[in-house]
């Protein structure tokens, strides 16, 4: 028997088990995560349309990074890694502008309608524009969340601001680090809902 032959015969069962492994083995199911609005806001009473403005807000742009189903974390200095057993339920952008439409309304409060309809977006009173440049938890376990931010009336920029938030979260346990992501959210619409009630008019 030729040494070739030879070799092939001694790893034929090795290759039998791998295959056999590969068939019986199950991959583990995956894990799916939210973004949530601050609680009460998907269910706060509405107040009176007169008493509130119209605010249209525009659709949350995010970087193409975290622009996946799966949830990015950073491993060290230019590395990242994507879980494929830890996923976001929806895209992360209409998620994150889901939320930030209901906190809006909360807090400000106001009737916060998609800057893309035509005749409701024309009677806003302020546009608002959010671009988000990080979105992450890093190696030390925080979340973390740089946005930069604009608020319009008419034609007019009358607040732009780049807002950076930290949360403690985990290295390991997606939950922690979906829910610190989604806190940094929330402190983010705060900080935006503060600056419209600034700049609507006393009644």
């Amino acid at each position: 028997m030729s040494s070739n032959r030879r070799l092939s015969v001694a790893l034929l069962p090795a290759l039998l088990l791998s295959l056999t492994a590969c068939i019986g083995g199950k991959t583990p199911p995956s894990d799916f995560y939210l973004l949530e609005p601050i609680r009460g806001a998907a269910t706060a009473r509405p107040a009176p349309a007169a008493d509130k403005p119209v605010i249209a807000l525009a659709p949350v742009r995010i970087p193409q990074y975290v622009d996946r189903p799966q949830i990015v974390t950073a491993t060290g200095t230019n590395a990242y890694q994507l879980s494929e057993l830890h996923r976001w339920a929806e895209r992360l952008d209409d998620n994150m502008t889901r939320v930030l439409t209901q906190n809006l309304g909360l807090l400000v409060p106001a009737d916060v309608v998609p800057a893309n309809t035509s005749n409701l977006a024309k009677q806003a009173a302020f546009r608002v524009t959010v671009d988000i440049l990080e979105f992450h938890v890093n190696p030390q376990g925080r979340a973390e969340l740089i946005a930069q931010w604009w608020v319009a009336r008419g034609e007019d920029i009358v607040v732009r601001r780049q807002s950076a938030y930290r949360e403690p979260a985990s290295t390991t346990d997606y939950r922690m680090m979906a829910g610190a992501l989604n806190q940094c959210l929330n402190r983010l619409s705060r900080d935006i809902a503060d600056a419209l009630r600034s700049l609507a008019p006393t009644r």
